[in-house]
């Protein structure tokens, strides 16, 4: 017996339960999509699990009952605690086959909350087993006329997914956590999930990838083209979600609004040179070394293919010997070839190159490496531009990215705000600064200094959309360029974030007197508040201010008005300089 009827039957009655919600995330947008709820019973019940409470209903025949509660208290709840995005509710194909399961009474729900029907997707789970697929489809259908989103749940784990799925065309598809587990390490997992995102997108089924719990299961589904996920990575069912987005997703963001800065291909080395055909006789190829004396290394094609690489000290040691020319010179050069090169896409980040060439033990073989274009030969790059560029790369980190956040850095943020004074876009442009940053470092250290700026790195990410640009110009400055209206909002939405996050960078001590102790500039001890960030916001004319010089004159004006206010209040706060441009009002 999984739950005896009578603690079901009060469960029910009580309304015993509690939703949970987890939450979906748009990977490839770096923001919140919506929220599964999950359904737990009593906590000090054995029917606490949702998997012992639905079997135990199924076993009493109180499943439809079940149901009715579970989707009352998510709705409510959802409702209450104001969540945004879609609502996911899990709904048991089982129940579509009881003739008094009443109707309507979801739409009723959402009708008694305020929850819109279109905000609302159904999720047909394929755990439990139901031999009537054109019931089924029937079923989502008229969930699909009331206005709602009808997704498949679970996909691959059950019976008849695949063919729900071309029956139906569901608004989503869930694909099971089974095939995302190790999926960076499993490279059926991999086609199987490759082929699900084309079927959706030929389809127009979005396709939500669950169960993501490692980084590598993230970016390798990135790679895949997948833009909706779940999973303990992103963020755990809570009671209270959190409304910060999961460090992973601001990472990935960086990478692909600001990756395209540093980020040089293979092509950036690549220089022609002349190939052989893989049949070419070994004395022909020889000859050729000795005519031209600087060349180490030629490479050898079959059809432009490239088959392998011929070495200047390893061909020419084949006719030291004094029967060596007879011996080898009317073979084919393909059968002298004893090394296998390096072979890459003109595409391939360098970095990547690097790897590939450093992991090469035959010394010869760093003279060069191949280059191909869809697999054909085009030329080949040299070693030693390789780590020239790579050196030049690294030189220009600091000015291009912050090696601690990895924001842009000063480089890029002058080239948008030029560009954005050059095609007169109106904007407001931000400055975020610590307040007595200085003397926390001095106090708890600088490691957990830099954690407390990569935090404010965090949340400026989280509050900040695809069309706002993000920058750290170093140290505690940071800077946001908002082109939307609602700056104000996001700005205080920053502030207020910060407020409540910096409290547990703090001793209980501190937080009891407000602050730390520290010696000042001049060694006397002086009392520190809890740290704060002052935002000095300008909104230049586009038609006066000529440069970023311009708009950086009166960001720093207003920087001193920003932490005045921050004073008087206590916090963090935002101040709008009523100067627009460099000569005044």
């Amino acid at each position: 017996m999984v739950g005896d009827y009578q603690t079901l039957k009060n469960i029910i009655e009580q309304s015993l339960l509690t939703a949970l919600f987890q939450p979906i995330y748009d990977t490839e947008q770096a923001q919140l999509y919506g929220y599964e709820a999950l359904i737990r019973g009593p906590s000090n019940s054995p029917l606490h699990s949702p998997i012992a409470l639905f079997d135990s209903a199924v076993e009493h025949g109180l499943l439809s009952e079940l149901e009715l509660i579970c989707r009352q208290v998510s709705i409510e709840t959802f409702a209450k605690l104001g969540l945004q995005g879609k609502l996911f509710l899990n709904v048991s194909p089982m129940v579509f086959l009881q003739d008094d399961h009443p109707k309507g009474a979801t739409l009723s729900f959402l009708e008694q909350y305020g929850v819109a029907p279109e905000k609302v997707v159904i999720e047909l789970s394929e755990r439990y087993v139901v031999n009537d697929p054109e019931l089924l489809a029937q079923a989502l259908l008229y969930y699909r006329e009331l206005g709602f989103k009808v997704a498949i749940d679970d996909l691959g784990s059950g019976y008849a997914g695949l063919k729900l799925w071309s029956e139906i065309l569901p608004d989503f598809v869930k694909v099971d956590r089974h095939f995302i587990s190790n999926i960076d390490k499993d490279s059926v997992k991999r086609e199987f999930v490759k082929s699900i995102l084309a079927l959706g997108a030929n389809i127009n089924s979005k396709v939500i990838l669950e169960g993501i719990e490692t980084e590598q299961e993230f970016y390798q589904l990135q790679e895949l083209g997948a833009s909706l996920g779940q999973g303990y990575l992103l963020g755990r069912p809570e009671l209270l979600p959190v409304k910060i987005l999961p460090s992973v997703l601001t990472t990935h963001q960086r990478k692909v609004k600001y990756g395209n800065y540093l980020d040089k291909l293979a092509s950036s080395v690549f220089q022609h040179a002349v190939s052989f055909d893989s049949q070419t006789k070994t004395g022909a190829i020889v000859d050729y070394f000795t005519q031209h004396k600087h060349l180490h290394s030629l490479p050898i094609v079959r059809d432009q293919i490239p088959v392998g690489m011929a070495l200047r000290e390893e061909v020419l040691e084949l006719f030291a010997s004094p029967y060596g020319r007879a011996l080898h010179e009317k073979k084919p050069i393909i059968d002298m070839l004893s090394s296998q090169p390096v072979v890459v896409e003109a595409d391939t980040k360098l970095d990547e190159v690097a790897k590939l060439v450093t992991s090469v033990h035959d010394e010869q073989l760093l003279w060069h490496f191949i280059i191909t274009e869809q697999g054909r030969y085009i030329g080949i790059g040299s070693v030693r531009d390789l780590l020239k560029q790579l050196t030049e790369q690294q030189l220009q980190q600091a000015s291009y990215a912050n090696p601690l956040t990895q924001l842009p850095g000063n480089v890029p943020i002058y080239q948008k705000i030029d560009d954005l004074l050059t095609k007169q876009q109106a904007f407001h442009f931000a400055y975020f600064d610590l307040n007595n940053f200085k003397p926390f470092n001095d106090v708890y250290g600088y490691a957990k200094g830099d954690s407390v700026i990569r935090v404010l790195a965090d949340i400026l990410q989280s509050y900040c959309t695809a069309e706002d640009f993000i920058g750290h110009i170093g140290g505690d400055d940071f800077i946001a360029i908002f082109v939307s209206d609602n700056w104000q909002q996001k700005a205080d939405s920053i502030c207020q974030h910060f407020d409540q996050a910096i409290r547990s960078y703090y001793t209980q001590e501190d937080l009891n007197q407000g602050g730390i102790v520290s010696p000042s500039r001049s060694g006397e001890l002086q009392k520190y508040p809890i740290l704060s960030v002052a935002v000095a916001v300008v909104e230049p004319d586009v038609e006066r201010c000529r440069s970023h010089h311009d708009i950086a004159e009166l960001a720093s004006s207003a920087k001193k008005e920003a932490k005045k206010r921050c004073k008087e209040l206590g916090k963090s706060a935002v101040y709008l300089c009523q100067r627009r441009g460099p000569d005044g009002l």
